[in-house]
């Protein structure tokens, strides 16, 4: 009772931090020693725990990768990278209703906290000319600004997936988020941006020459997954070649200066936070008994992936904790590889969801500042989309369950 009461108010603290402006990576470490400490656990347990998440190698290469991701990010808004895209994909895309998606799946390929705040001035501007109310251009910046995650390989949950399950492809797991992926787009689509006028931009420039900037300007986005496809290489060195891509874009003097003052500590505390209550959660054995329970039983075993993934995604604003805590008790399991990959699959998205839906999500809060609306008022707008979205992972998972057994 003790473990389960340790838990529950670690988790609250951190609503609670963010309302006194901590920073969601510290709020998350915050918890994790709250939570060994409500928690009873002892200096042995806590060192092995320490240990666990400062020294082995695979998660210093995958600290690594965190950090290079958040210089990236903060390069390709300095050296307005970002914006020559934009530019590019304008002269390229006619269609108005496409660029208001392309833009802010765009900027999710930057892969930092609170980046819906990048392309919600784009998403206003753009807006206004289609008549779109604030809500509506809330919700489609923040609907088709959390793409990548499902994809993109070295974004945050996945990179927790392949440090806490390697025994799965991380491609086939992005083989079914896709399935999803193309469900939640065509869902945001019709709700939201069917009506839009869809007029064509002004554009007058050659289309191949914009195509050919367009491949070369995002290249320090997806140059990291082209070298880990084709040759296997790391992406903690695959990522130098994205920032030396950056350096051939933007030639500067100043440019390791900038690297230096890019890094940013926030989003490392936060991704080391989740592996301290993975580990933490892990040395109580009540809780890891009771889930270990819940999951071996074949007629609960998805239940309590949907209400612990949801849970822990909402309370904390933050996919990977869900993660944490879910896929450590999954891989004990007597389950086939293709069963373990459906349920990994499940946990990526139903934490996603709690995340998404989150009160304490940062997009949603920095896009809401932007706009100038209530999250009340957004979430009168969501329900629909969040019906659709549990419709569709319900179908999938009976589809789904007759091919991965």
């Amino acid at each position: 009772m003790r473990e389960f009461l340790a838990v529950i108010i670690s988790f609250l603290s951190i609503p609670f931090l963010n309302k006194k402006k901590v920073p969601i990576g510290l709020a998350i470490c915050i918890c994790a020693v709250l939570m060994a400490t409500l928690g009873g656990l002892g200096l042995l347990d806590f060192k092995e725990v320490f240990i666990a998440t400062f020294f082995d190698i695979a998660k210093i290469q995958r600290y690594i990768v965190v950090i290079e991701i958040g210089i990236l990010g903060v390069l390709l808004r300095k050296y307005k990278i970002i914006d020559d895209v934009i530019k590019y994909l304008l002269e390229v895309v006619k269609s108005r209703r496409v660029v208001l998606m392309f833009i802010p799946a765009l900027v999710g390929l930057l892969s930092v906290p609170g980046g819906a705040i990048i392309s919600a001035p784009f998403i206003d501007k753009l807006g206004d000319e289609s008549n779109l109310s604030n809500n509506q251009k809330a919700i489609i910046n923040l609907i088709y600004r959390h793409i990548a995650m499902h994809i993109l390989p070295y974004t945050t949950g996945f990179l927790v997936v392949t440090s806490l399950v390697p025994q799965i492809s991380v491609y086939k797991l992005i083989g079914l988020n896709s399935i999803f992926v193309i469900l939640y787009l065509a869902i945001g689509y019709f709700l939201y941006l069917r009506k839009v006028q869809n007029k064509q931009t002004s554009s007058v420039s050659p289309i191949l020459p914009s195509l050919f900037n367009l491949l070369i300007y995002t290249s320090p986005v997806y140059l990291a997954v082209l070298l880990n496809i084709l040759f296997q290489i790391p992406f903690y060195i695959g990522m130098i070649a994205n920032l030396l891509v950056i350096y051939l874009l933007h030639p500067t003097k100043g440019f390791l200066i900038d690297i230096v003052r890019a890094v940013n500590i926030r989003i490392l505390l936060a991704f080391i936070g989740v592996y301290l209550i993975q580990g933490v959660i892990g040395k109580m054995e009540s809780i890891t008994t009771l889930l270990t329970l819940i999951f071996n039983n074949s007629q609960a075993i998805m239940f309590g992936i949907i209400i612990t993934s949801f849970f822990f995604g909402m309370t904390t604003g933050f996919q990977p904790t869900a993660l944490g805590v879910v896929l450590p008790i999954l891989i004990t399991l007597p389950i086939s590889a293709s069963r373990l990959l459906f349920y990994c699959h499940f946990t990526f998205v139903w934490s996603f969801m709690g995340y998404f839906f989150s009160p304490l999500h940062l997009c949603q809060l920095f896009t809401c500042e932007y706009l100038k609306i209530s999250t009340i008022d957004l979430y009168k707008d969501y329900w629909k989309f969040f019906l659709c979205l549990v419709a569709v992972l319900i179908i999938n998972y009976f589809v789904l369950g007759l091919w991965l057994k």
